[in-house]
């Protein structure tokens, strides 16, 4: 197969959302790493940002149950 005329067909995998979404870095790492690999890897990105804001929302509750 001619690498020119190479398409991506696999996409992000649920495991490594699910990864991203709790490890936000491991989201980060997994974009730059299969950003050539997969067809949509922002999914990737976006899970470990609401992995992130979840984990700023959970310290905010936290701190106001602790005052």
């Amino acid at each position: 197969m001619d690498e020119n005329n190479y398409q991506q067909t696999e996409k992000a995998g649920i495991v490594g959302m699910i990864f991203s979404f709790l490890l936000p870095i491991v989201g980060v790492i997994m974009y730059f790493v299969q950003k050539d690999k997969v067809v949509n890897p922002t999914n990737y990105l976006w899970c470990a940002l609401a992995g992130f804001i979840l984990g700023i929302i959970l310290r905010l509750v936290a701190a106001g149950a602790a005052a």
